[in-house]
């Protein structure tokens, strides 16, 4: 072994032991390093079980329950993920490490690009045993060919379709195509869940999507879902995580009204919001109602985890022509949205000016140096509005036109899509009527392409900008990428930075990557950044917030503490 590659390795191993650190036991052996999660951990023990219903609130209907196929949280994942588990995941009580949930270990070899999976003893919803044939034809369905994968396509990085070899029962040994951290960093990612292989081979996608038809081996079997009505679990009594989970069932309400949800809240008829952390809070409101409770109600909030973004559907006239869509993406006043949307005069601001890549994590893709000279983001707005009303006149629209905008039906999303058509009209006179439905229905109208453009918000999975870049210019077609837009380079650059262990490098790699999309001429404008919040009865206990609304959604962790002492504000 060279030099370069013994240090190439050293690395590797080392930032795999701190993504599984401090809870794993960690052993050498001569095919690598083996990471061992025994069961229970301590806090399993300090739980306390109680014979009643989790109460939850949601604004939303399921419109998909396919946690592979699906892109969205509160109308997939959030209703979907109690079902499942995935063959890692984010620790609940530590979210940054990454621990085992169906695996009890894995080992991964000296050159970093094998991993050998042991599985726990667990058993599917219908009593049949969890196998490795079940976790390799998972891994194949999520990098299937052709197959729309919204949130689960960053997998086809690094694993290779059919490569899994079973080695028996509970051993399976995954290969990678190169070294890297960030495999297990995506596949513990809450939308990579492990489905059985007898039931799920039956199932063609439309009726994966329909809810009961697939089954896990989570903490709660779904008992029925009423549409605007409910949604209701049951305690899976045969779970493999002893002692898991807290309650009896759990049954989340479906309140459409905004306001509604807010009072069950404040009155005690929820004891959580959805998630519990979702976009839709993401503004003052669980704060004051923290305040209003005297401490009752905690409120949680993740910062700059969602994003509202523009869509733009090029499959008709006007957004067919690049010119159009660069105007447009010239002459939104992002800075002058996040004031009127995301800043409240007595709380504060609970979100900044969109961007292309996610800054989080300390990995600063656009800086605000950066953005004080971008093109679309620098202020005064004179120039880029100079430019964007000749690129309209030269497109035939001189005069602006009229187009139907589809948006989802929460405050936050409404108030940016009536900022954003007051912005147009006066300065391109583009006259935009909003259509605000339910979620399930707007994403329904997004992969249709039924409007002119959409307003949508999308949450980051992990703390790397790659996810975002996966998600919405990599997919083609699904909810994110509906017209299917590519640009060539950009998957060149996707494959380069998964590679890349320098993180300098990898910066650079991601800043030609948004050069490119700050061509305008993507279907995607970037509006805002902003808070995902929610709230929770302070007698539930052992909720540890994540880095992002999109990990630790399984409910398995949280218990009711009537004698918990009331939190001071």
């Amino acid at each position: 072994m060279t030099g370069f590659r013994f240090f190439t390795t050293l690395l590797l191993l080392t930032m795999i032991s701190m993504i599984a650190a401090p809870s794993a036991a960690q052993t050498p052996s001569p095919d690598g390093q083996t990471f061992t999660f025994p069961w229970p951990p301590d806090w399993v023990a300090r739980g306390k079980y109680q014979k009643m219903i989790l109460r939850g609130i949601t604004g939303y209907n399921p419109g998909q329950w396919d946690v592979h196929a699906c892109g969205t949280l509160p109308d997939c994942l959030m209703p979907a993920s109690p079902q499942f588990n995935g063959l890692v995941y984010h620790n609940p009580v530590n979210p940054d490490e990454i621990v085992c949930d169906l695996c009890e270990s894995w080992t991964v070899s000296r050159d970093g690009k094998t991993y050998t999976f042991r599985l726990r003893p667990a058993q599917w919803h219908d009593g049949q045993p969890v196998t490795a044939e079940d976790i390799k034809f998972s891994l194949d369905r999520i990098v299937e060919p052709g197959a729309i994968r919204v949130r689960t396509g960053v997998l086809r990085s690094f694993y290779e379709h059919q490569s899994a070899q079973v080695v028996d029962d509970k051993t399976i040994k995954v290969p990678i195509k190169f070294a890297s951290p960030l495999f297990l960093e995506n596949l513990a990612s809450e939308y990579m869940k492990m489905y059985p292989r007898h039931v799920a081979q039956k199932l063609s996608p439309e009726d994966a999507q329909k809810p009961g038809k697939l089954i896990g081996s989570g903490p709660w079997k779904l008992k029925e879902f009423k549409p605007n009505i409910s949604i209701e679990y049951v305690r899976n009594t045969n779970y493999f995580k002893k002692g898991l989970p807290y309650f009896e069932g759990m049954t989340f309400t479906i309140v459409r009204d905004y306001n509604r949800r807010l009072a069950a809240m404040q009155v005690g008829q929820a004891h959580t919001t959805e998630g519990p952390t979702i976009g839709s809070y993401g503004n003052e409101d669980p704060l004051r109602m923290q305040r209003e409770t005297k401490g009752r109600v905690r409120a949680i909030y993740i910062p700059e985890a969602v994003q509202t973004y523009l869509v733009f559907h090029m499959n008709k006239p006007p957004f067919q022509d690049p010119r159009v869509r660069r105007a447009v993406f010239l002459a939104v006043d992002r800075h002058e949205l996040v004031k009127i949307v995301r800043c409240v005069d007595t709380f504060g601001c609970y979100g900044s000016v969109g961007t292309f890549l996610p800054n989080k994590g300390g990995k600063s893709v656009e800086s605000p140096e950066d953005l004080a000279q971008a093109k679309g983001w620098r202020q005064p707005k004179d120039a880029d509005l100079a430019e964007a009303k000749t690129l309209m006149a030269t497109a035939g629209y001189a005069n602006g036109f009229k187009a139907m905008l589809n948006l989802n039906n929460v405050p936050l999303v409404v108030r940016s899509g009536e900022v954003l058509a007051e912005q147009l009209r006066k300065n391109l006179g583009i006259d935009l009527t909003l259509e605000p439905v339910d979620r399930a229905t707007t994403v329904d109208r997004i992969i249709r392409g039924t409007h002119h453009a959409s307003l949508d918000s999308s949450g980051v999975i992990i703390l790397d900008p790659a996810d975002y870049l996966n998600q919405h210019f990599l997919v083609i077609g699904g909810q994110k990428n509906p017209d299917s837009w590519r640009h060539p380079r950009l998957a060149d650059i996707a494959q380069a930075q998964a590679k890349e262990l320098e993180p300098l490098k990898r910066l650079r790699l991601f800043k030609e990557a948004v050069e490119i999309l700050r061509g305008g001429e993507s279907h995607v404008v970037p509006l805002s950044w902003g808070s995902s919040g929610g709230m929770m009865d302070y007698r539930l206990q052992n909720f540890h917030v994540p880095g992002s609304e999109q990990i630790v959604k399984h409910f398995e962790h949280i218990w009711w503490d009537p004698e918990a002492p009331l939190p001071r504000n």
